[in-house]
Order: structure tokens, then C-alpha cells, then sequence
């Protein structure tokens, strides 16, 4: 009787503590965007030409996408006088306003990872990203040679000759991103005796490169080569040829919302099979190869 009782009551227990489990409440992006009047759009500042802060606003690829989303929006909802607002952050306090709904959608550079699904969703791809390396043009010759990837002797690149050129260096990453995991895992699980150093934006990593207070500068290529392209007295910087990894970028937006998601993914499907989407990719990144193309029309949802 009395092991009856036990189970009963342990079973109780276990009842009770399913019922108390927080459950993560379904977001409602559109009616908060219709009951406010406002289309919150978070940017990244530093990550041209993707976003950028400027005089009244924002620019760059990933806002004109945004803004697309805030069109959308603004027509399925019937509001003619839909405001849009822009609020600067970063990267990883931009995932943060997602996450707690004080904007509705996060445009910039974002990679789209399984570990910040936790916290927030992600659109349909909007750039093929990928980590490049920034450094000086007279940097020791066994680093240029590794960053370009070559002599590569045996097994992976990185690892056939990280002791030949990688060991003994400083090197710069931006906090909060997935380029400073991927830095600081590789030189943790080749046992590598080099510094890292965290920077809150991409002009102090440049300028570190620059000042020889680092030997390279991790970040995404295309951002690097966006800063090399319009920095004063950039002679003495080069971007490598090479990408480290390939990262998909996409919009980030709340968790939970089916609805909104839908808006996002459509706009962004439309887009990518129209022939305005060609001059729009052009504006930013030059030209965009057939299979560009192809691999953004694979991207867009019939």
C-alpha cells in the first residue's frame, strides 16, 4: 500500500512539473507592427555593403530587403501610413532586440546558425557569406602563404602548416559573431600559441591590421573587401583570396511567427525570380555570375 502511495505520488509530482514548464508563446510580429503603427527594422552599422548607418537612416543591400519586408507589411496589413523605424545596433545585441520583439526584423551580415535558432528564425538565404582574412601586404611570408593556403604538405590546409606560419601572432576578430567561435576553435583544437583579440567593429579591426597591432583580421570577405575599397591609404592592406568557410546569410526575425515568416519569404522569393533582382545584387557586389543566379532562384519558394 505504502509503495502504491509512492508511486502515486511520484507520479504527481512529475504531472505537476510538466504543467509548470514555461511554454514559449507563439509571436504575433504583424498585429504588434498594426497595433503600433511602426515597422521596427534593427540594422548593423558596421557591415557595408550589407547595412550601414548614415545621416537619417540606413543603407546597403540587406536594408533594401528589409525595407521590401516593410512595404509588404504595410500592404497586407492596409496601413498607408505605416512608419518604418531603423535602430542602429550590433550584431549580437541585434539578435537580442529580435529575440524580446523590440524590432521585427534584423538586417546586416547574420549568419544563420542552429545556436541562434534558440533564439530567434531566419528568412531564406540573402548572400552566400563566408570568412576571409584581412592583412598587410609585407606580412612574414609564411603567414601570407598560409592565408592564401598554399604549401600545404599533408592532411587539411590549416593544419599542415598552421606551425609554419599561424603560431606566434596576433590576430583580430569582431566580438560577438560567428567569424570570433570559428577564430578561437581553431586555434584551441590545433593547440596554436597565438592571441586573439575581440574588437566591438570592423574599422578597429582594419586599423589594427594597418598599425601592425595584429598580423591578420578575420571577418566576412565580402565586408573586408567593402573596407579595403573605400579606406584612405589601403596600399599596404590586401584581402586574401580565399574563403576560410561558407556561412548562408539571412534576415533574422522572431521566433514562432509562421505569419510573418511567410511575409519575409515571400518578398524575398518574388524577389530573387524577378529581373530586378540581377540590378539590385549588381549595385552591391558587382555582377552576379549565372550560377549567383541559379543557387538565388534554388533559394526562392514556389
Amino acid at each position: 500500500m505504502r509503495y502504491t502511495q509512492l508511486i502515486r505520488g511520484s507520479l504527481m509530482a512529475m504531472v505537476m512539473a510538466l504543467v509548470t514548464i514555461p511554454l514559449t508563446a507563439a509571436a504575433d510580429t504583424l498585429e504588434r507592427i498594426k497595433s503600433s503603427g511602426t515597422f521596427n527594422i534593427g540594422f548593423v552599422t558596421d557591415q557595408a555593403p550589407f547595412s550601414s548607418e548614415v545621416a537619417g537612416g540606413a543603407t546597403g543591400y540587406s536594408i533594401e530587403l528589409c525595407q521590401k519586408v516593410a512595404d509588404a507589411a504595410k500592404t497586407q496589413l492596409g496601413l498607408s501610413d505605416l512608419k518604418v523605424k531603423y535602430t542602429p545596433t550590433s550584431v549580437k545585441a541585434g539578435l537580442d532586440l529580435v529575440a524580446s520583439g523590440q524590432v521585427d526584423v534584423l538586417c546586416g551580415s547574420v549568419t544563420d546558425t542552429l545556436k541562434r535558432r534558440e533564439a530567434v528564425a531566419f528568412s531564406i538565404p540573402i548572400f552566400n557569406g563566408g570568412i576571409g582574412a584581412l592583412l598587410r601586404t609585407d606580412a612574414p611570408p609564411d603567414l601570407m602563404r598560409v592565408i592564401k593556403g598554399e604549401e600545404a604538405h599533408t592532411g587539411p590546409k590549416w593544419r599542415a602548416t598552421v606551425r609554419m606560419g599561424l603560431a606566434d601572432q596576433t590576430y583580430a576578430v569582431h566580438s560577438g559573431t560567428t567569424t570570433e567561435e570559428w577564430v578561437r576553435q581553431q586555434i584551441a583544437g590545433l593547440r596554436v600559441t597565438a592571441t586573439v583579440i575581440s574588437v566591438d567593429d570592423h574599422e578597429k579591426g582594419v586599423s589594427m591590421v594597418r598599425n601592425k597591432e595584429a598580423d591578420a583580421y578575420f571577418a566576412d570577405r565580402t565586408i573586408l573587401e567593402a573596407y579595403v575599397a573605400r579606406a584612405k591609404n589601403a596600399d599596404n592592406l590586401m584581402v586574401a583570396d580565399r574563403y576560410f568557410n561558407y556561412e548562408p546569410i539571412a534576415l533574422a526575425i522572431p521566433r514562432n511567427d509562421d505569419d510573418f515568416r511567410l511575409v519575409v519569404d515571400t518578398v524575398l522569393s518574388k524577389l530573387y525570380r524577378s529581373e530586378a533582382f540581377p540590378e539590385l545584387y549588381t549595385r552591391y557586389f558587382g555582377e552576379p555570375s549565372e550560377i549567383t543566379q541559379m543557387l538565388f532562384k534554388a533559394y526562392a519558394r514556389q
